[in-house]
């Protein structure tokens, strides 16, 4: 089993939107990986820590929350967790609400057993992680450990 950094940054979507549509849909938007490259592949059932730059200069990371990795009901841009409006009706349309901007086939994570924290306590120790979907380094798991439990 492995453990997931989702970092988000989006000019068009703020911290407070995409922490908004994991708590609401228990969702995070991300792109296939055939459109941006995963770092693995990932599974259901495993951790995945949401947090938030302003920009990919940016030192502060917010941490947004987390949850566990959940199966879509089928397989879609090659992956069996990607979730669309097809599987999961409504939440294309929350997202545009809160400032998404894409396709109708665009993609989610979805997660269960969702954990917020307390606001979006910035969080130290989190240095080099790139916008996207990545794997943690053992340094980097210990610090999101002791900020937010998951699973």
């Amino acid at each position: 089993m492995s453990d997931w950094i989702y970092c988000g940054s989006d000019s068009a979507v703020g911290a407070i939107e995409t922490q908004n549509l994991l708590s609401t849909h228990e969702a995070i938007w991300c792109s296939p990986p055939g459109l941006r490259p995963w770092p693995g592949v990932p599974q259901p059932g495993e951790r995945l820590w949401l947090v938030w730059r302003e920009s990919e200069n940016s030192q502060t990371i917010l941490l947004l929350g987390g949850g566990i990795l959940a199966q879509s009901p089928r397989n879609v841009f090659g992956t069996n967790l990607l979730w669309t409006e097809v599987d999961s009706p409504g939440i294309r349309t929350a997202a545009v609400q809160l400032g998404y901007e894409g396709p109708t086939s665009m993609s989610f994570l979805r997660l269960s057993e969702v954990v917020l924290p307390i606001g979006q306590p910035a969080i130290q120790g989190l240095v080099g992680i790139p916008t996207r979907l990545s794997e943690p380094t053992p340094a980097q798991l210990a610090v999101l450990l002791s900020a937010l439990q998951i699973g």
